[in-house]
């Protein structure tokens, strides 16, 4: 069991090709890698769905948000739903996790802002961030 704090990657799905949904949670893995856990709804779910009931996502998920510190909030995409993003995002800040978003996709999006500590351009700079001040 790791001591690192550990975070948990939101970001829309549908609307999204897999490979975008976790091409930026790869890359957020790598720039985190050596002082945060992370973890991502699409955990064992990289080729194909393997939950069968979309329920049974949903309270993994919020499991998973409940054990993370941090929740990093992808908003890079215009035309992807947020629905999800934005529930978990909710979630989060009522659970008193951490809450940063970084793109600017639904930058005028009040629930979106309400909910959360910061909001970075970039996932380099959101990471950045991450590494510097909440290891």
């Amino acid at each position: 069991m790791s001591n690192k704090p550990t975070v948990f990657l939101s970001g829309p799905m549908r609307g999204l090709s897999r490979e975008v949904s976790l091409g930026w949670r790869k890359q957020a893995e790598e720039l985190l890698k050596d002082k945060f856990v992370t973890m991502h709804a699409l955990r064992g779910r990289e080729d194909h769905e393997t939950i069968p009931d979309s329920r049974a996502a949903i309270a993994r998920d919020k499991s998973d948000i409940l054990k993370a510190d941090i929740l990093l909030v992808n908003d890079l995409f215009e035309n992807a739903s947020m629905i999800g993003t934005a529930m978990e995002t909710i979630f989060a800040w009522e659970a008193h996790k951490i809450v940063i978003i970084f793109g600017e996709a639904h930058v005028q999006d009040y629930w979106l802002n309400y909910h959360a500590h910061m909001r970075c351009t970039s996932l380099e700079e959101a990471c950045e961030i991450l590494n510097t001040l909440f290891c």
